[in-house]
């Protein structure tokens, strides 16, 4: 009996996580707000993905010569704390942005002490074809190894309760000629 009980729980809860996985399939799709210029148009390199708090992931995508490119990064709103990325050179290893060192410091009005946060995208042109690494970082303690006693659970087992989804929206156009 016990037994049955501990495999319901545990498909109960793959269930749920599955469930979960499902809703971020398409996230970038319906929560990444894009650029506004109707010439950039959607990368199907675009991904979402479920996240863990702490959590990092890589996202690799290739960029093309002569194309400028926007990264737009969003997340489920009942995580309060913003999402940091960088973006990377995948050869190189060389970091091409840092939107935690971009961080605006500027209060959102002049009556709040309220910071404005981190940027949630990036803009950049493309002069030769390369692989492009964004690197992910959920907010958040990074997940802590070994036994969670207090649950009485490994933390390689995840709390359905902990997920939440981000979204990476790629955009790109032909970069603009400039001069005669």
């Amino acid at each position: 009996m016990r037994n049955l009980i501990g495999i319901l729980i545990i498909l109960s809860a793959m269930l749920t996580s599955s469930l979960h996985a499902q809703e971020c399939k398409n996230f970038h799709k319906k929560r990444c707000y894009g650029s506004d210029d109707p010439y950039m148009k959607y990368n199907t390199q675009s991904k979402s993905g479920m996240f863990i708090l702490g959590h990092t992931s890589d996202l690799v995508f290739v960029g093309h010569a002569g194309q400028d490119y926007r990264i737009s990064l969003c997340q489920d709103k009942h995580v309060e704390e913003p999402v940091k990325f960088q973006v990377l050179d995948s050869r190189s290893k060389d970091v091409l942005y840092d939107n935690e060192s971009d961080a605006l410091d500027v209060p959102i009005d002049e009556d709040s002490e309220e910071e404005a946060g981190l940027p949630m995208f990036f803009e950049f042109s493309c002069e030769v074809t390369k692989k492009i690494i964004i690197r992910i970082t959920a907010p958040g303690p990074p997940p802590e190894e070994g036994k969670d006693k207090e649950k009485g659970r490994k933390n390689d087992e995840v709390d359905p309760e902990s997920l939440f989804c981000i979204g990476v929206l790629l955009e790109n156009m032909p970069t603009s000629k400039l001069g005669f």
